[in-house]
């Protein structure tokens, strides 16, 4: 049975493992006069959403899946509507009229559900692609903006394994305004 002092304990160790290693990374960089390493932190969602063109992206989205919601409305009031036509009209069918309008109302439910699944899959789509453009954007501006103010690494700020990180650390605001004058 793992304790809290053994979780403690083990982030203790690699913490101290990721302190050493920064040490013996940065040690020998600064002794041959080379630079030591310069890391960035970068929130992707923070970036994209807070740039022209991910707000453009997000309103175009949103947009897209209001028009879908209200058609899949429609379609399903349309399916409850003929739903409540065949109950109210059970008492005076024959018992093969009400077999086969039943069947077309199953046949109708499997048909809404369909459209339903594909209507789904075309917001994701559309969202895929749409976070896929901005990521390809995103990636140039902050290629370019590493390589010019002498950035080593710069990681993903909701990623799993960053603990911490100095808010100085963060080039999401920076990233963002570089972004939007290079996308009007």
């Amino acid at each position: 049975m793992t304790t809290r002092s053994d979780i403690a304990g083990f982030f203790a160790m690699c913490s101290i493992a990721c302190l050493s290693a920064g040490l013996v990374l940065t040690v020998p960089l600064a002794a041959s006069g080379r630079e030591p390493l310069k890391i960035g932190i970068l929130d992707f969602r923070e970036v994209a959403l807070g740039s022209k063109a991910g707000k453009t992206a997000k309103a175009r989205l949103e947009k897209l899946a209001e028009k879908l919601k209200k058609e899949m409305k429609a379609e399903e009031a349309k399916l409850l509507a003929r739903q409540k036509d065949l109950e109210a009209a059970t008492s005076r069918l024959t018992p093969a009229e009400r077999q086969q309008r039943a069947a077309t109302l199953e046949h109708d439910k499997a048909a809404f559900q369909r459209l339903l699944e594909d209507k789904t899959e075309d917001l994701r789509n559309a969202e895929t692609e749409s976070v896929t453009k901005l990521a390809s954007q995103i990636d140039l501006i902050l290629k370019a903006y590493a390589s010019e103010k002498g950035f080593s690494v710069i990681l993903e700020a909701q990623r799993p394994g960053i603990l911490y990180f100095d808010k100085n650390l963060d080039l999401s605001a920076e990233i963002v305004k570089r972004f939007d004058r290079t996308s009007k």
